[in-house]
């Protein structure tokens, strides 16, 4: 057995410089003999003089017609070879190239399309895969060939077919080629001279096949410059439409195609392929005469090939999803016991019990089960971390749960406040109970969503695509959103100056708005508010409180002093309001308000009065965004650490002095209990009369 290399180049010296030595050194190396012929066209670049002085051992020729087809047809005349390698000249091979490609070079084979690679790796030691079985498609009146599936998701298999080649490398029997007459220089200067050879055989019945283990490293677009230049475009066109015209036979899909062409609005377009309409006219009387297998048969072989490989897919997947569950809870535990011991040993023993349980309970849950599909998902934070989380939850359940077959649960380390919080949402479980029982989806929320568990085989399609959505952009942001911290991560680069209620759909599939769809519930409105005597005269609440029982102090807070004074101001220039004091009663009371109900109100309570407030005044923290979501109407907002930009809502006095030119909020894990700058800038200079101004334009007074 001979092998025929054969390599048309234009303009492609500095090419051949870089990859041609890589074919030569492969053919040196081959048990079988190797030529290598070169012809090249229509070059300025010195590729004729310069050459074959570098490579003596390669035959070069001169094309004198223009194109990719006419060229390889004419190196392919000139050489000796039972076997024809077709390379570009911007391609890298390496050693045992044709050693590896001999074992597919069988007799009843007519092409072997290679696993092709990007000729330099996105980073170190990760070289992304561009070619491998080519699948079959058609899509909008045009055949389509630029479907793959790479190496990483084919299932065992003894042969793997293929329904196209990629040009820049394949082999094909020197028999079949000459049968077919070669390449159609009709289709010159280049697009689709390849796929019109592959596709004339197999629609004849001869066999393409794949071969994952040869990987020539492709430069890609270095032969034409560029494949996004508008003369390749229009190439790309003309030569799919005779494509078409000659090789495509089926009733149906022709008359697609022909619909799609005329409503093409191209006269460039139709004056150029109606011209040559009689040779192709013709060549696919002859092409028909000639089928074995007809149009549809090789769409319906590749389809099937897709679902079996699409399978394998999905295993890949959940392979790597049972994986990551795992990491996910001993990453969980490990920051947990750091942050609670200070021993390594103890954090030591804990950890050893941590990998016991979680190696059970993979064995106990992990499994398949029949019946209803149940989901849960897990939301976090404080207040209003969890009411944007419970807005996003809403939408999830709306969209993807509302069928009789889906158990949807949401999960919260506050469980007691969720039904107090969502209408729409009713089946809760605690954490406990989240990590003992089996679910088919586990999603995580505080400020995107992390997809902890997912068993793909059972998910609807609709939701099976969300969730790869999901778990492609955390592969893309794996170090944004998989560390530890991931909340600050997330807020500072990842979704910087989104709006903080859109962060849980940053792939965009629930397009979210500032007017929400969560409906929080609420109950005794008329004798909530006689029970704390506010149904006489309009009142204003106001809170200066953090949400968070552990730290009365936050630098999220306006001033003490400046609040005390805007309270003062304001009874004096509105007193037909009243002043309402609110919170949980856990920081320094304000001591000049009109009543002072902190620490005084159950949940339920301070949602009614927030709602039929007049105006909320506060730092931005949970009881703003429920006054968001209860719909309430308009507060004044002190904005420091945190970005108006982000979390701020268009109702609202969203007051901010930009003395400071950063927004710190989760900057540092202290970022709550001290101010990087040590001066609490951001906050000391939003002047209180400045406040009282915007108030009373706000109220009309």
């Amino acid at each position: 057995m001979k092998i025929a290399v054969v390599i048309p180049s234009k303009n492609g010296l500095h090419h051949m410089k870089e990859c041609l030595p890589t074919v030569l050194a492969a053919a040196k190396k081959s048990t079988v003999p190797v030529s290598v012929t070169v012809v090249v066209g229509d070059s300025a670049d010195g590729s004729m003089q310069e050459a074959p002085v570098l490579f003596p051992q390669v035959k070069f020729l001169e094309n004198p017609k223009h194109g990719a087809s006419s060229a390889r047809n004419l190196g392919v005349s000139d050489s000796q070879g039972e076997w024809l390698c077709f390379l570009d000249n911007d391609v890298f091979v390496d050693e045992d190239f044709f050693n590896t490609a001999q074992k597919y070079l069988r007799p009843d084979v007519f092409c072997v399309a290679c696993a092709g690679y990007c000729a330099y790796p996105k980073k170190a030691g990760a070289w992304e895969q561009l070619d491998g079985v080519k699948l079959l498609g058609w899509k909008k009146g045009f055949p389509r060939f630029t479907h793959n599936i790479y190496n990483e998701f084919l299932p065992e298999m003894v042969e793997y077919p293929s329904w196209g080649v990629q040009g820049a490398y394949f082999f094909c029997q020197r028999s079949y080629f000459d049968l077919l007459g070669g390449f159609d220089e009709n289709l010159d200067p280049y697009m689709l001279e390849e796929t019109d050879l592959v596709y004339r055989g197999l629609k004849r019945g001869w066999k393409v096949i794949y071969a994952p283990d040869t990987k020539p490293r492709h430069k890609c677009g270095g032969t034409i410059n560029s494949k996004k230049n508008k003369f390749t475009q229009f190439l790309s066109k003309r030569n799919r439409t005779w494509f078409v015209w000659k090789n495509v036979h089926d009733t149906s899909l022709c008359l697609a195609h022909w619909l799609r062409f005329v409503l093409s609005f191209s006269p460039r377009l139709w004056k150029e392929c109606l011209k040559e309409y009689s040779v192709f006219h013709q060549a696919a009387l002859h092409e028909k005469s000639a089928r074995k297998k007809t149009d549809l048969e090789l769409l319906e072989e590749s389809n099937k090939f897709e679902q079996k490989c699409n399978t394998k897919e999905v295993e890949l997947r959940q392979q790597k999803l049972n994986i990551k569950l795992g990491v996910d809870y001993l990453q969980a535990r490990l920051n947990r016991y750091t942050h609670k011991y200070n021993s390594v040993n103890k954090i030591a023993t804990h950890m050893m019990w941590a990998c016991l349980l979680s190696a059970i309970s993979k064995k106990q849950k992990n499994k398949p089960l029949s019946g209803p599909i149940r989901i849960c998902l897990t939301i976090e934070g404080g207040m209003g971390d969890m009411l944007m989380s419970l807005n996003w939850a809403t939408a999830f359940y709306i969209k993807f749960c509302k069928e009789k077959n889906i158990n949807f649960f949401v999960c919260c380390h506050k469980i007691s406040l969720l039904p107090h919080l969502t209408e729409t949402l009713t089946c809760f479980v605690s954490e406990s109970e989240r990590d003992s029982q089996y679910f088919d989806l586990k999603i995580t929320c505080n400020r995107s969503p992390i997809v902890q568990y997912a068993n793909l085989q059972r998910l609807p399609t609709g939701l099976l695509g969300y969730v790869e959505k999901l778990l492609d952009l955390e592969r893309e942001n794996k170090y944004f959103l998989t560390v530890p911290y991931k909340d600050c991560i997330t807020q500072n680069i990842l979704s910087n100056l989104q709006k903080r209620w859109a962060q849980p759909d940053l792939v965009n599939e629930f397009n979210l708005q500032e007017d929400w769809i969560l409906s929080v519930p609420i109950e005794q409105e008329k004798e909530t508010l006689q029970k704390f005597g506010l149904t006489t005269k309009k009142y204003i609440t106001i809170n200066r409180e953090v949400g968070d029982t552990q730290l009365v102090d936050s630098t999220k807070l306006w001033p003490l002093e400046y609040y005390r004074k805007l309270i003062a101001d304001l009874k004096e220039t509105a007193p037909q309001y009243q002043i309402i004091e609110v919170g949980c009663g856990k920081g320094e009371r304000l001591g000049n308000a009109d009543k002072n109900l902190a620490g005084k109100t159950s949940l339920e309570e301070i949602k009614v009065i927030l709602k039929h407030a007049l105006l909320h005044i506060d730092s931005e923290g949970g009881l703003v965004h429920l006054r968001h979501a209860l719909k309430g109407g308009a507060s004044c907002v002190f904005f420091g650490p945190s970005s108006p930009a982000v979390l701020g809502y268009s109702e609202n006095l969203n007051l901010c002095s930009h003395a400071c030119p950063i927004h710190c909020e989760f900057y540092s894990r202290a970022w709550q209990e001290s101010c990087i700058k040590k001066n609490h800038i951001c906050m000391n200079t939003i002047m209180e009369k400045d406040a009282l101004k915007q108030i009373q334009i706000k109220l009309g007074v």
